[in-house]
């Protein structure tokens, strides 16, 4: 550096006497102090741009040593990307020119920029040597309080009150303006804000890359989110890092584009995510998160694990990787028809599903579907499960349900012969056709009679119900008059009636009811089982109620009360299980099978109809029985 201010003075400046040469000393330490002193950034170059010295201020306000400075090109030192080089030189310089005074944006070590006021002067000495000095002013708290000044005039009210963090960067990152939920967010005092560089509000280990990223997009402005699918963190006064979502927007200006940024604190979402991604693990299904577009957006371990994938080949992609090939198709419109009407429910109800895992093998699965509100839009939730166990279970049991009922069946063949050999021997007897009978072995064959009844009612039952566990039960609709089967069924029963003391009062309603189509005979097992089973548990005196109604139009309703014993509230759920009998109290009196009012629910089901009860102990039980008029109507029969 102090070659520099010897190579200034002129040769013929210097005079030869001791005093001369004492003079000529004194001006060089001048200039030495003046050169180091001096608050600006003075550097000289060769014609090439080559760094022949600088000083103090040029150290300190561009960040190089004039060690690291002296001998590298000044363009590639202070000049950054895409913007205005120093001015260039002309083929032919003069001592006399005048120096070229300039404003310029420049580069300092650490990346950040600054605004420059410069000039630069050719100097050529008495060889001819052309020596360029510059000087370099660095005016960027100027530049930012004009800035500053001007954006809180033209847009400092409104975004005063806007909900998220706003921050303001100038042409070169520096920050000129920022609203009070900014303040609160970062925790710095607004004054220490404004000036700073927009890196100081990312984690240190940020910020080199972030200065590349600011340039970039400064070189093709556009309102967007930033680092979209990234975590972004800010970074507070206190050292404090934070998770944050930020939106860029261009801002035009007179003083240039400036780069608006609003900052959203995110940390209680992301609390939420993290409990809900603990929740998602804890899950004893898979789970897979799909956005409307039909990707996955989150999968937890279990889904590793059903369906072979690591984690990173599982997200992003679309979920029908997950479904054989010959459902995929039809899948991704079952998928769009549930987005359109969201609702908890289960995939595919009545129908056989199926994954597929990463080795190609297919499995059977269950699926239930909830939606997701977000603040990133609508996801579907699927919890999936491995149904191969119980698929197998199933299968074993409906095998060993035909296998019970086949079983049934036969040996309900097998006794009903013998068993009506003895109901029709007894009630030969009982006629005296063979010879008169004594009082006591009229008793004994009447006990026979009756229990022979019993029992043959008993295998009745158990072979209807096992036709209907094993799928062999069939239907023979037949359009009849819904009052004469009434009327049949309460002829039947008419005896027991009159043996309790129990009346029974029919009552219709509807021209409609002289034409239905069902299976008579099941219709009538089934107001058969309803009215013995209401006289059953009516005593002497009572009375019990049949009422047929077409309520709503179409379907054919039929109600049976009796005002008897009643059922407890607690009862109610084993009214209609196989062989269950209810305590009453005194077994013998209302001793039954338990089979009755199963085998009822069974038949009524298997019309594609529905019983209900409603009882009270002590005032009486009302069975409603509802059935379609039209069983072809239905779809249930062919």
């Amino acid at each position: 550096m102090r070659e520099f201010a010897l190579s200034v003075i002129k040769p013929e400046d210097v005079e030869a006497s001791p005093q001369g040469r004492g003079t000529q000393k004194m001006d060089r330490i001048l200039q030495d102090q003046l050169w180091e002193q001096c608050p600006d950034a003075i550097m000289t170059t060769d014609r090439h741009g080559m760094v022949l010295s600088w000083n103090r201020a040029a150290e300190q306000i561009f960040g190089y040593t004039a060690a690291e400075a002296c001998g590298s090109n000044l363009h590639e030192l202070i000049v950054p990307a895409n913007r205005d080089a120093e001015p260039p030189l002309p083929a032919s310089v003069s001592a006399t020119d005048p120096p070229s005074i300039y404003e310029t944006v420049r580069r300092r070590k650490d990346g950040m920029l600054l605004h420059v006021n410069a000039s630069r002067k050719a100097i050529v000495d008495g060889h001819g040597i052309t020596t360029l000095l510059y000087t370099k002013k660095d005016v960027t708290p100027l530049k930012v309080s004009r800035d500053a000044r001007m954006v809180q005039t033209r847009f400092g009210p409104p975004l005063q009150i806007a909900p998220d963090a706003v921050v303001i960067v100038n042409a070169i990152g520096r920050i000129v303006f920022v609203n009070a939920q900014a303040v609160d967010v970062f925790g710095y005092p607004p004054a220490e804000l404004i000036g700073l560089p927009i890196e100081a509000l990312l984690p240190e280990r940020f910020r080199p890359k972030h200065g590349g990223e600011r340039a970039a997009y400064s070189a093709a402005p556009r309102a967007r989110a930033m680092g979209r699918d990234l975590e972004l963190l800010g970074l507070r006064r206190n050292g404090d890092e934070f998770p944050v979502e930020i939106s860029l927007s261009p801002l035009e200006t007179d003083e240039g584009t400036m780069v608006m940024s609003s900052v959203r604190d995110i940390t209680d979402r992301k609390k939420a995510e993290r409990k809900f991604r603990m929740l998602l693990e804890a899950a004893p299904d898979a789970m897979v998160i799909v956005g409307i577009d039909g990707h996955i957006s989150l999968v937890n371990t279990q889904c590793e694990k059903l369906f072979g994938y690591r984690r990173d080949e599982l997200l992003g992609q679309p979920v029908e990787m997950l479904v054989p090939q010959r459902f995929r198709h039809q899948h991704v419109t079952h998928r769009a028809a549930f987005f359109g009407q969201p609702r908890a429910r289960s995939m595919g109800e009545g129908l056989d599903l199926y994954g597929l895992r990463r080795d190609g093998t297919e499995f059977p699965v269950e699926i239930s579907l909830s939606p997701l509100e977000t603040e990133d839009g609508l996801f579907v939730s699927s919890a999936i499960r491995d149904a191969t166990e119980r698929r197998r279970i199933e299968q074993s049991l409906q095998q060993a349900s035909r296998l019970k009922s086949e079983l049934l069946a036969n040996m309900s063949h097998e006794l009903r012969t013998p068993l009506n050999g003895i109901i029709g021997f007894s009630e030969f007897l009982i006629d005296e056709k063979p010879g008169p009978l004594n009082a006591k072995q009229k008793e004994y064959l009447n006990d026979v009679l009756t229990s022979g009844r019993h029992l043959l009612r008993l295998i009745n039952d158990v072979l209807d119900l096992s036709k209907v566990e094993a799928g062999h039960m069939e239907l023979f609709p037949e359009t009849f008059a819904v009052l004469g089967a009434i009327d049949e069924v309460c002829s039947i029963v008419s005896t027991l009636a009159r043996k309790k003391n129990v009346a029974i009062r029919t009552e219709t309603s509807g021209a409609q009811l002289a034409a239905v189509t069902l299976d008579r005979r099941k219709l009538v097992q089934v107001l058969y089982n309803l009215l013995s089973n209401a006289l059953k548990f009516t005593d002497a005196g009572g009375e019990v109620r049949v009422e047929a109604r077409f309520d709503p139009p179409g379907t054919l309703q039929l109600v049976v009360q009796d005002n008897g014993i009643g059922i407890r509230a607690e009862d109610i759920p084993r009214l209609f299980a196989e062989f269950q009998q209810l305590d009453t109290g005194d077994a013998r009196r209302y001793e039954g099978t338990g089979l009755g009012l199963a085998l009822t629910k069974r038949l009524v089901e298997f019309q594609q109809g529905s019983i209900s009860v409603s009882s009270e102990p002590g005032r009486g039980s009302t069975f409603v029985v509802t059935l379609p008029v039209d069983l072809a109507e239905t779809g249930c029969i062919a």
